[in-house]
């Protein structure tokens, strides 16, 4: 089993990852808020890629059945009916609803990836459901963190060591590392102690604080409390 991790967010040649799983990660916070919502009770996401297409998509359905979710530029947007912190999403406000969701690189990185022969949902919510799916499936495994507007994020990168990490100790032999995996789980042992420091030091993690939302670093930093993996098939996110 070999191991990539896309350090920045750049597409990769769909034929090359037709036969990979792969693992989309935004720790801060669109796959957070993803596999926290499922877990509550949501039916299912639309990843879109615009505020614009958000509203089209919303008109497809049955009112009262789906919501709009999200943010630009990390602040809530007008109009929509929850922000991107996975703690706004509660089992009495979203169970069985469809939400559409937009955010600036999560949604993105779902149209990216979408060639892969399995496209799921990680987090550090359910980063031991994620190793363990990647470890049964036998398949060569791209992690994908989402990023930051096109450079790459510590967040998701030390997120993407963790489940090397895991992987590692659930199967020490036959596992082929990249360079770029090596560096993503030397990482992860340098934050493996205090997650939240590595949210600290982030880009994203800084702007998280200085718009008041610091309690959302060390929510999802919780690891291990979700046994659900997303899966992206169709265009939509679902429990699998």
């Amino acid at each position: 089993m070999k191991i990539d991790v896309q350090l920045l967010p750049i597409p990769p040649e769909p034929s090359s990852i037709s036969n990979h799983s792969v693992v989309i990660l935004d720790i801060l916070r669109s796959t957070s808020v993803i596999v926290h919502a499922l877990s509550q009770g949501a039916k299912e996401f639309i990843p879109v890629l615009s505020v614009e297409e958000a509203f089209e998509e919303k008109k497809k359905f049955p009112p009262g059945t789906t919501f709009l979710g999200g943010e630009k530029d990390t602040q809530p947007i007008e109009g929509f009916d929850f922000g991107n912190s996975p703690r706004e999403y509660l089992s009495e406000k979203i169970k069985n609803k469809r939400i559409i969701l937009r955010t600036t690189n999560g949604t993105r990185a779902f149209h990216l990836v979408s060639s892969g022969k399995e496209v799921l949902v990680g987090s550090f919510f359910n980063i031991e459901a994620t190793a363990e799916r990647c470890l049964t499936s036998g398949r060569d495994l791209l992690i994908f963190p989402s990023g930051d507007e096109g450079r790459s994020s510590l967040e998701d990168t030390v997120c993407g060591g963790m489940i090397i990490d895991l992987i590692l100790k659930k199967r020490p032999q036959d596992i082929v590392l990249t360079d770029a995996s090596q560096a993503a789980h030397i990482l992860f042992k340098r934050f493996e102690g205090n997650l939240v420091e590595a949210f600290r030091l982030s880009h994203h993690g800084n702007v998280l604080i200085r718009l008041g939302r610091e309690d959302d670093l060390p929510y999802c930093a919780q690891t291990n409390i979700i046994d659900l993996v997303p899966i992206f098939r169709g265009g939509v996110i679902r429990a699998d």
